[in-house]
């Protein structure tokens, strides 16, 4: 009996292929197929950015040159005064859309739940809404451009169209006065 026990933990301990000591290993233990070890998740990220968008190096890196409103920040497009009224913009649009339940809003605070009961969030989201785009009609009123088009296209749908850029700026000059953002830039 003792035999065929040693025969077996033999037979087990010479099973399958040995295993490579000196590889450089992932996380998980699967042999690392990264050419270079320890390079950055996102490098190819970076290098197409640089490549198809002109960044500069340190510009790749930012968070902001994911998105086509960041990129013209960092390359002196818009001010930063202009990108901080976008992103604001971007959230009130959010809140607007979890508000009404929109179906194609890809954050769901509920779950998924309908014919919920509106809270006092989604009532002031709402009613957010309704004063930006009060303020931004008054301003079309004014202007001769479409001013929706821009915040539709180069915004939220992050498309890049470079012959919308003076119809941008305009809108972002109202979203700076309807935020209060330039105000805020002076007094400090």
């Amino acid at each position: 009996m003792k035999a065929a026990k040693r025969s077996a933990s033999k037979a087990s301990r010479k099973r399958g292929r040995p295993r490579k000591e000196d590889a450089v290993r992932t996380e998980s233990g699967q042999i690392s197929r990264a050419k270079v070890p320890g390079e950055a998740i996102d490098r190819l990220a970076r290098e197409t950015r640089m490549r198809h968008y002109g960044l500069k190096k340190d510009d790749a890196k930012q968070p902001e040159a994911g998105t086509v409103i960041g990129r013209m920040k960092l390359l002196g497009l818009i001010s930063g005064e202009l990108y901080d009224a976008f992103t604001r913009y971007q959230m009130t649009v959010e809140r607007y859309r979890l508000a009404l339940q929109v179906p194609d809003s890809l954050k769901t605070r509920r779950g998924g739940v309908m014919n919920v009961a509106p809270d006092e969030a989604d009532e002031n989201a709402v009613v957010a809404w309704d004063r930006l785009s009060a303020a931004i009609k008054e301003a079309q009123a004014k202007y001769s451009g479409n001013l929706m088009a821009p915040l539709n296209y180069i915004v939220s749908r992050d498309e890049n169209h470079p012959h919308m850029m003076a119809d941008l700026r305009v809108v972002g000059n109202v979203l700076c006065r309807f935020y209060g953002i330039d105000v805020l830039r002076k007094s400090a």
